[in-house]
């Protein structure tokens, strides 16, 4: 029997001596909703490894973000008819390697790359016009890839220029208590979505009426950036002169230029509004003629506004529960979920970090322009001893450098604690990522518990005295700050390549016991393994 399988080339193959048949493509003209036809794609299910007789599958990170999400969005894609972007905005960063080339996407589903699905920015998702324009429309098109199967809800929040502003006068009046956010706008731009002050993608059908909400919430954002947030107007011109605000395009004497901003959003309208269609209806549509939906998420759970790591979190609903009303669909809908876990631990920006090996401050300098080479890296990982040198190895050997931000991203153990959260909020069904990266440790170590170090204190309605013991993830961070491993569980490393391994069988032994030990310490399922970043690296455990 077959524990395996990969996809190379839109064929379905099995490396356990059994060959399946070449997967059938054929194409039928389907009119979408608001769009023009299209083909689209019709599998046999015989052919299929990742939907099996699912209809509807998503797939969320299960940690901070930054867990290989986009590869698997993209390899899922293959057998997808629709892909939809259901939350969060710019401040994602999804690389999909395709080949030698590195397609770094934000807004756009990692999907794009499959010519034969639509890929659907959802209602849920905060939209950067020129993000999405100036940079990845015009980077996929220089890439030779064809944007044209990308539709765009009309009822998606535009990121505005002050949002960004705001976004960095509250850091900045926060000081050290700050966030981290990526100052791309991500949290201001929900907070006038809920506080139903914000503008839609609709709302460029008519720009005299756009300029008229521009000039009005432009008046208000000074005010509060000036009289709440207290920002020198040296400070706001400062701001104002960066590249994501056009380099000064949209300043006039200290204040937002209101007529600038309304221009180069009307410009960008022309390119984005022939792509807008009723998301709702068009995923309706789909789910009425049998259509394979995928649905990406941004961040991870632990992000998640109401069940991550709060206030170190981000502005929207990252777990399973986001994806029906950021798309549009019933929650009924949803027939599978698929946790991403990485093999070990990753974090960008502020935050409690239980298994974190070495700390923000020592891998400040970092850069990943002076990555280490793969001998440098396995000989560090054989005679490191502190926790700062293992931490570099593991994000020197993966690149753990943001896709949005460029920064270098904590690293730490696998922390089971975490991952029992999302495999509660998600479902059990996971993918385990990054795999190789541990190629050469030599002890691999799994979090299964945390000791509480910090003063009495009350949470969720009990008394947390110092010393205690935490099996569950608390999602305050005020508690989640005292919290450190109190026990590991060890594995030997497997000290050899897996990149090449295509079945679950031919995994060392040590690989495939630390991956029985994930499912023991988080509940989950492991479904599939992924041993290298490319499409073909990864296969099925069952």
């Amino acid at each position: 029997m077959c524990l395996g399988a990969i996809v190379v080339n839109n064929t379905v193959l099995c490396h356990c001596n059994e060959i399946a048949p070449v997967r059938q493509f054929w194409y039928t003209m389907h009119r979408v909703a608001g769009g023009t036809a299209r083909p689209h794609s019709t599998q046999d299910t015989t052919s299929i490894m990742y939907f099996g007789r699912d209809k509807v599958v998503a797939i969320c990170g299960a940690a901070w973000g930054d867990e290989g999400k986009g590869k698997f969005t993209d390899e899922f894609a293959a057998e997808a008819d629709v892909i939809v972007r259901a939350q969060g905005g710019c401040n994602a960063g999804h690389t999909v390697v395709i080949g030698d080339v590195k397609v770094k996407l934000h807004h756009v589903p990692s999907g794009i790359a499959r010519p034969a699905a639509l890929n659907v920015i959802g209602n849920g998702v905060v939209l950067d016009p020129r993000v999405l324009v100036d940079q990845e429309l015009a980077s996929l098109r220089a890439q030779g890839i064809d944007a044209r199967g990308l539709r765009i809800s009309g009822d998606a929040h535009l990121i505005m220029p002050w949002h960004r502003i705001l976004d960095r006068a509250r850091e900045w009046a926060l000081g050290a208590g700050k966030i981290g956010t990526t100052a791309r706008g991500i949290g201001p731009a929900y907070a006038d979505k809920m506080l139903r002050g914000g503008l839609r993608m609709n709302d460029l059908y008519e720009c005299a009426r756009f300029r008229d909400k521009v000039c009005a919430t432009a008046r208000e954002k000074e005010c509060i950036m000036r009289d709440v947030y207290h920002v020198p107007r040296a400070q706001f011109e400062e701001w104002m002169r960066a590249p994501d605000q056009m380099n000064g395009a949209w300043l006039r004497d200290g204040a937002f230029d209101t007529a600038a901003i309304t221009d180069a959003y009307c410009a960008w309208a022309r390119v984005l509004l022939p792509l807008v269609v009723d998301t709702r209806a068009l995923l309706a549509g789909a789910l009425r003629d049998g259509k394979r939906i995928l649905l990406e998420g941004a961040q991870g759970l632990l992000l998640d506004i109401d069940h991550g790591t709060y206030p170190y979190v981000t502005s929207s609903s990252c777990g399973a529960g986001g994806f029906a009303p950021g798309a549009g669909l019933p929650p009924a809908a949803l027939d599978r979920v698929y946790n991403v876990m990485s093999a070990y631990m990753t974090r960008v920006g502020g935050g409690p970090f239980p298994t974190e090996l070495g700390t923000e401050a020592e891998i400040a300098g970092e850069r990943a322009e002076q990555r280490m080479p793969l001998e440098e890296a396995r000989a560090l990982a054989l005679r490191a001893r502190d926790d700062y040198s293992l931490g570099k190895v593991i994000r020197h050997i993966a690149g753990e450098f943001g896709t949005t931000t460029g920064r270098p991203r904590r690293t730490g153990w696998l922390d089971a604690v975490a991952y029992r959260c999302a495999v509660r909020l998600n479902g059990p069904d996971a993918i385990i990522s990054k795999l190789d990266v541990l190629d050469v440790m030599p002890v691999i170590r799994i979090c299964t518990a945390y000791e509480y170090r910090g003063p009495a204190t009350g949470y969720n309605g009990a008394q947390l005295e110092p010393g205690a013991t935490l099996a569950d993830f608390p999602t305050d961070a005020r508690i989640l700050a005292h919290c450190v491993p109190k026990t590991f569980e060890e594995f030997k490393g497997w000290l050899t390549p897996i990149d090449a391994m295509t079945c679950f069988a031919d995994l060392p032994r040590a690989a495939r016991a630390f991956l029985r030990g994930i499912e023991r310490h988080t509940g989950c399922r492991v479904r599939f393994v992924s041993v290298g970043p490319r499409r073909h690296q990864t296969f099925a455990t069952r």
